[in-house]
């Protein structure tokens, strides 16, 4: 077990602090942040229905107001009592990132401030290999400026025992620009190249499907022919919320990416998730699409039509033709609408295990985060989490924590959710799962951890 608990490949900077973190941080700035900007007030009151007034809170906590601490931690964790759905943790998410945005300007050593709160924790918690995950707003120049010194810091806080690496979140809105502000980066700066490790595509995924990045993909790979030495790798969240779109097609986008060449996939639970659960999370869940969405699952489905047959999947060429046909004469979002049967939700079954035998093949990583899973993706009974499935097959698999500043867990708490709620023993778990620090981006067997 203590190895497992070691290696953290799938964590958020800003989502490392705690409570008593965010205080510290946001007690000198609160009454300067514009907390309306990103549209924080309004979702708030639309998931929570009040305003959070979290300047009135700031300033009843300098007061010693012993009410507004138990305030400030509800606004920071997500946790059991609140409802499930990425909208619902993302509130609490930017919380904090309100107040990183106004300390941000204030000078390089609030954002050391920063990261050493989050290393500091790591450490004392015995982790020996951990690559953080940041995004950054701006223009080009902040953007570069920020992700330069948060490199800078992480490299200066790395240690022989601890080693700390950067994966720089691209905002999939607009990816290229993203990327090559990255490039940029590490064109101006080459000597950070052993820091920043890779890049990755997170916060909202619906909406944003995998066809959008097959050119940052060939970009990427371009840069890495000529920089064979120190090249950058993709790590991207995919199916963790896809409410938007059928469970075929969530299926799909997790096989697209791993084909598209994602070292490893954040979350993936659609692959892990029984159909019959997935669906009964919400009412009509995951029956209705765009119709852009179906035409590329028919497009799939007859690409990949021998290999699904194989695994027992129908697929009616004749069929599929003729509905691609009469959905291109409709527009690209109108909504299909398909009602699940009992012969569907078999057909997914075999759907998720064709993908996972893909991912096992291709040597694609999922990155399972437990704790933020089950809250998310509303899956009350432990029995349910799609790790079951995962450690069943032999698919790649790594143990993380996401944020563990909002979920209020460690890497070694999600360890022992797994053997609490999973037949395994520490011995059996470490034997499936194998020495996590494996998957690292930039692993070194010679290393000294």
């Amino acid at each position: 077990m203590k190895m497992l608990a070691q290696t953290e490949l799938h964590v958020h900077l800003p989502g490392c602090l705690t409570p008593a973190d965010v205080f510290a941080l946001g007690r000198d700035v609160y009454h300067l942040i514009d907390w309306d900007s990103f549209g924080y007030r309004q979702l708030f009151a639309q998931i929570h229905g009040y305003d959070p007034r979290p300047e009135q809170l700031f300033a009843r906590l300098q007061q010693g107001d012993a009410t507004a601490w138990d305030e400030l931690v509800f606004l920071h964790t997500y946790r059991e009592d609140d409802k499930p759905g990425f909208d619902h943790f993302l509130v609490k998410f930017r919380f904090f990132l309100h107040i990183w945005w106004q300390r941000w300007g204030t000078g390089e050593q609030v954002l050391a401030e920063l990261l050493s709160r989050a290393v500091a924790g790591h450490q004392a918690r015995g982790l020996r290999y951990v690559e953080y995950r940041c995004g950054a707003s701006g223009t080009q120049e902040e953007q570069v400026a920020f992700h330069r010194q948060t490199a800078v810091f992480l490299h200066q806080l790395t240690t022989p025992t601890f080693q700390a690496r950067y994966i720089i979140s691209i905002p999939r809105q607009d990816p290229l620009t993203g990327l090559e502000v990255v490039l940029t980066l590490l064109a101006q700066y080459p000597e950070l190249r052993e820091i920043v490790v890779g890049v990755d595509f997170a916060s909202i995924e619906e909406g944003q499907p995998p066809k959008k990045f097959r050119p940052v993909f060939a970009r990427l790979a371009a840069y890495n022919r000529e920089n064979p030495k120190r090249p950058l790798t993709i790590v991207y969240h995919v199916g963790e919320s896809f409410y938007d779109k059928s469970l075929e097609s969530a299926v799909r986008w997790c096989h697209e990416v791993a084909l598209m060449g994602a070292r490893r996939l954040g979350h993936a639970i659609v692959l892990g998730l029984d159909p019959a659960v997935a669906i009964a999370r919400r009412p009509f869940a995951h029956e209705q699409e765009p119709v852009s969405e179906r035409l590329d699952q028919i497009r799939y489905d007859l690409a990949h039509r021998q290999a699904l047959r194989r695994y027992g999947v129908a697929v009616d060429e004749a069929a599929l033709l003729a509905e691609a046909k009469r959905l291109r004469q409709r527009e690209e979002d109108e909504v299909v609408e398909r009602p699940f049967t009992p012969e569907r939700l078999a057909d997914i079954r075999q759907r998720q295990q064709y993908v996972l035998d893909e991912l096992a093949r291709l040597g694609t990583v999922i990155e399972c985060c437990p704790t933020g899973n089950r809250l998310i993706a509303g899956i009350p009974n432990p029995q349910h989490h799609p790790i079951h499935r995962f450690l069943a097959h032999a698919v790649n698999l790594a143990i993380c924590t996401d944020n563990p500043g909002n979920f209020v867990t460690t890497l070694a708490d999600e360890v022992g959710w797994v053997l609490r709620y999973t037949r395994h023993t520490p011995h059996t778990l470490l034997t499936r799962l194998g020495d996590p620090r494996r998957f690292g981006l930039s692993y070194d067997k010679h290393m000294r951890l």
